[in-house]
């Protein structure tokens, strides 16, 4: 019986003396065979010619020890080799080689496979024919070698034939064998080495290539988690990218995160899933109403976030919010469009979503100049002055009565005024109306609901209304008979407190704060007056013409007068410590902002100023009439300046630039006395006794929302 000759003979010898690092070129053994076409490895293996070599060391020994063809052989270590190479290499490393053959010495001074690892080219090294390049040993993976990525041309049986016949030569069992996915046909060897070995500077630079790799996977997936986090994924990202599990909604990135070691679609991780509800409300508050509105089509998670009123308040808050800047705050003028209050806070329970969109629908209207036109009807003479809130307005006429006016209905419903002047039926006449107009409730005069509502008190001023102004508890009327009637208002009824005498001609303006009422008079002089009981605490004097405006913001005054120069005042000491001076002719309003920082003026030159309140200096003068410009209105947290005019017309124009974006001409049958808005309208008076209303929130969906307590 021909008796097999063993496998160990052809084993090449391992010299103690050389180094695993160095390798000695030497004839090949003898019973190495001629390599044919059918031995070379298959073009598809993505790889250099290290693997080629390594194939080589593969078939040469194996064919020896079975004595098996040449293309029969290559064959089917070239379909198995990936399932070869792992248990081969390892099995090598647990135990130096011996020849036994008759070679000569150079022949038996082969390095160990150790060496082949070692000695294996890097991938910068110039590709040779597979052909003609001289065999080389395996190359250590003990220093981070990127493992290798092979796919056999087959997967069955009997490609693994030679592979149980290697690992029946194994004097002892690996720990683990090689990992294999034959579905895929993608093998992966995991090697170790004896920690003795020292790698050489391929290995070297080998690992410091695939360190790289994983630093530059790890940026490219932190700056894909960044953009992620940041809006960047879109509302055109595919139904199909969304995909449900058990635990909600898992995001699919839109293009795929390519790692190291394989080509795979990379799958994100919902961030909101994993934060507490108060940490994603905090993230998603930091977002702008666009983008919160993109973030809600992101998936039904970030829908459910994005979607909270906690959210939205945030955002509705943070734009439209007012700042107070001063103390006392000035009186706000109208509503703060915010919605319920609840101890001088919004309340939390709104559809605060809602209430932003109905906000941007009407900040849309006043970009584009399409308000409704709504007129009230009752005065019999010129209406020189008004205030109102989100409840009511109050307006005062040279008829010599006060009207309080229902801004839910638009009807009169009291009017304060002596005996002498109750108004008689038909009075005033039907009048021209805009288009625009969507309301306008005929006169209740002469009427029996208009006796009804008109009201004597026991005080009550005999000529002109020409000013006022209200808080939540009093009211402030001046008027041409030299004084002023502090009212209570805390009731249904009106009441007269106490009467304010001390001026020499009529007064032409008033404010007020929870210390003290200011007026202004023809008489060129400014007083100042306790609040509580009425005495003139100061009278400031400087103006060289009558003072037509003034207005306080906490220990300063502005004031404007028919001389032609606005003045800044300290209270406090009642010391004029800055002028501002027109270019022409005099003042007959004036504003100041409510930080503070600015003047604004205007008057018979037909402009309207804005001056730095700290130095004094001219910022612009833009705003141009082509009449007097008789009332100002700044309502600086929305960036609107409201101008009125002896030519017929209110402006809006933009509290930064002074650009005019919108022009109401001929609303009116004459001149506009005053002009006040808040955040969804403006009231203006005329000389035509007729009272209007700009209302740029008229059937805005939402808009009730905004509306304040009562």
């Amino acid at each position: 019986m021909h008796r097999r000759q063993s496998i160990l003979s052809h084993r090449p010898k391992t010299s103690s003396d050389v180094d695993d690092d160095t390798y000695t070129s030497a004839a090949p053994p003898p019973h190495t065979m001629k390599r044919t076409i059918s031995q070379t490895f298959p073009t598809h293996y993505q790889h250099d010619v290290k693997d080629t070599n390594m194939l080589d060391a593969v078939n040469e020994a194996t064919m020896h020890a079975d004595g098996l063809s040449q293309h029969s052989q290559a064959s089917s270590f070239s379909r198995a080799f990936g399932a070869v190479a792992g248990s081969f290499t390892r099995q090598k490393t647990r135990r130096r080689m011996s020849s036994v053959s008759s070679a000569t010495p150079a022949q038996r001074r082969r390095g160990s496979i150790h060496s082949l690892f070692e000695s294996l080219p890097s991938s910068s090294a110039s590709q040779k024919s597979t052909m003609d390049q001289q065999r080389m040993p395996l190359q250590h993976q003990d220093s981070g070698i990127p493992t290798f990525q092979l796919q056999p041309q087959s997967t069955s049986s009997k490609a693994f034939a030679p592979f149980k016949r290697l690992s029946s030569m194994r004097r002892r069992p690996t720990a683990s064998g090689p990992s294999t996915d034959i579905t895929k046909g993608l093998f992966t060897p995991a090697v170790s080495y004896p920690s003795q070995s020292v790698p050489g500077a391929a290995a070297r630079q080998a690992a410091a290539a695939a360190n790289q790799d994983r630093q530059n996977q790890l940026r490219r997936e932190q700056e894909h988690t960044h953009r992620f986090l940041n809006g960047l994924i879109t509302t055109s990202m595919r139904d199909d990218d969304i995909k449900d599990n058990e635990s909600g909604v898992d995001m699919t990135c839109a293009s795929p995160i390519v790692r190291a070691d394989s080509v795979t679609e990379k799958k994100m991780i919902d961030p909101f899933q994993r934060l507490p509800a108060e940490l994603a409300t905090t993230v998603l508050s930091n977002l702008d109403a666009a983008s919160l509105v993109r973030a809600e089509r992101v998936s039904r998670s970030w829908n459910e976030h994005a979607s909270s009123p906690h959210v939205w308040r945030n955002v509705f808050l943070r734009k439209h919010e007012p700042e107070v800047h001063v103390s006392p705050a000035p009186i706000q003028m109208g509503g703060l469009g915010t919605g319920k209050m609840a101890g001088g806070n919004p309340a939390p329970a709104q559809d605060w979503k809602q209430m932003f969109r109905a906000r941007s629908t009407i900040d849309g209207r006043w970009k584009t100049g399409t308000p409704a036109a709504i007129y009230l009807n009752g005065h019999t003479d010129s209406v020189y002055c008004c205030q109102f809130d989100e409840n009511k307005a109050i307006t005062g006429s040279r008829d010599r009565t006060i009207r309080v006016w229902d801004l839910k209905t638009y009807k009169c419903i009291r009017v304060y005024g002596g005996p002498n002047h109750r108004p008689t039926a038909n009075t005033p006449p039907p009048m021209e109306e805009r288009p625009e107009r969507v309301i306008s409730h005929a006169s209740l005069n002469g009427t029996k609901v208009g006796n009804e509502i008109y009201t004597v008190p026991a005080d009550y001023h005999d000529a002109s209304i020409l000013c006022l102004q209200y808080d939540s508890e009093i009211m402030v009327t001046g008027s041409s008979d030299y004084t002023c009637i502090v009212w209570d208002i805390t009731g249904d009824e009106y009441v007269p407190m106490y009467r304010l005498r001390g001026h020499e001609a009529g007064v032409l303006d008033v404010c007020l704060d929870d210390k003290y009422i200011i007026s202004c008079s023809k008489d060129a002089m400014i007083k100042v007056w306790d609040r509580k009981t009425g005495n003139c605490v100061r009278t400031l004097k400087g103006h060289r013409g009558p003072v037509n405006a003034v207005q306080l913001r906490g220990n300063f005054l502005v004031s404007a007068s028919g001389d032609g120069v606005a003045k800044l005042w300290n209270l406090e000491t009642g010391v004029s410590i800055k002028d501002f001076p027109s270019e022409d002719r005099g003042l007959a309003a004036v504003e100041f902002s409510d930080d503070a920082k600015y003047v604004l003026a205007g008057g018979n030159d037909h402009v309207v100023y804005k001056f730095d309140a700290s130095t004094g200096e001219l910022v612009h003068s833009r705003v141009k009439h082509d009449g007097l410009v008789r009332s100002l209105f700044l309502d600086a947290f929305n960036g609107r300046i409201v101008s009125g005019s002896y030519d017929q017309s209110i402006q809006v124009s933009d509290y930064e630039t002074g650009q005019t974006y919108a022009v109401y001409k001929n609303w009116t049958t004459s001149w506009i006395l005053s002009a006040k808005s808040d955040y969804r309208r403006v009231v203006a008076t005329s000389q035509d006794g007729r009272t209007l209303i700009l209302d740029f929130g008229h059937n805005v969906p939402g808009s009730e929302l905004l509306a304040g307590s009562k």
